[in-house]
């Protein structure tokens, strides 16, 4: 992700680090320490979830969180199933 010198320098107040941290990181020799993950991604517009809720969300695309059939009681979309009318 590039950065402009401005987005850079509110990146870095904000960690708390200088340009010699940037090049650490960067470089692979310096890691980014827990405490701060959360508020360095959700600077970045992320958001890091656990796996047991994704593993929610792709059931829920699956079987169409959305479906109007279901939500209607007519079972899956395209299942051929009828639940109570």
């Amino acid at each position: 992700m590039a950065l402009s010198s401005e987005r850079r320098k509110e990146l870095m107040d904000l960690m708390g680090w200088d340009s010699s941290d940037v090049s650490r990181i960067l470089a692979n020799s310096q890691g980014i320490p827990l405490n701060k993950i959360d508020m360095l991604t959700g600077n970045c517009g992320f958001a890091l979830v656990t796996k047991p809720y994704l593993d929610a969300i792709s059931t829920l695309c699956q079987v169409g969180a959305s479906c109007h059939c279901a939500r209607e009681g007519f079972g899956e979309c395209g299942s051929g199933l009828r639940g109570r009318a």
